[in-house]
């Protein structure tokens, strides 16, 4: 990874990331699932795509958490996207829980999220930005 922690939360248990898994309803990618098993999120020190919060399963502030992401997110981010992270803008950074592209990370801009609570959440406010979760943190760049 090119960019450290400032603050690096302990590994998710295997409870937390089946929990997590039982929530969704299928695994998660294996990618993402070893990521939890080694870090569980953190805070970021800054970078070229401004992500400073990798949302945790632990005992965090519920801004960090993902169990409050997944509620605050449910019917504004398409299901097949996890929300994973999040930019300083207020932006997320996902991760697909489809067959065809599982694990790849996207783009998700709140900016341009569909408004009418009765419709279904947009794709057009999405971007794949990396093909895995590991490669996603490896292609950060440090800033400052």
């Amino acid at each position: 990874m090119a960019v450290p922690y400032l603050r690096q939360e302990a590994p998710a248990s295997e409870e937390l990331v089946a929990r997590l898994e039982g929530r969704l309803g299928h695994p998660l990618p294996n990618t993402y699932r070893a990521y939890l098993r080694q870090h569980d999120g953190g805070r970021l020190a800054n970078n070229d795509q401004a992500v400073n919060t990798i949302f945790s399963l632990g005992d965090v502030p519920d801004y960090a958490s993902m169990w409050d992401r997944l509620d605050t997110y449910d019917g504004r981010v398409p299901t097949w996207l996890l929300p994973v992270a999040r930019d300083e803008y207020g932006n997320l950074f996902t991760i697909s829980l489809r067959d065809t592209d599982n694990g790849s990370v996207w783009f998700w801009n709140h900016e341009e999220e569909e408004m009418d609570d009765d419709l279904p959440p947009t794709e057009d406010n999405i971007t794949r930005v990396a093909d895995s979760w590991p490669q996603f943190l490896d292609g950060l760049a440090p800033v400052g």
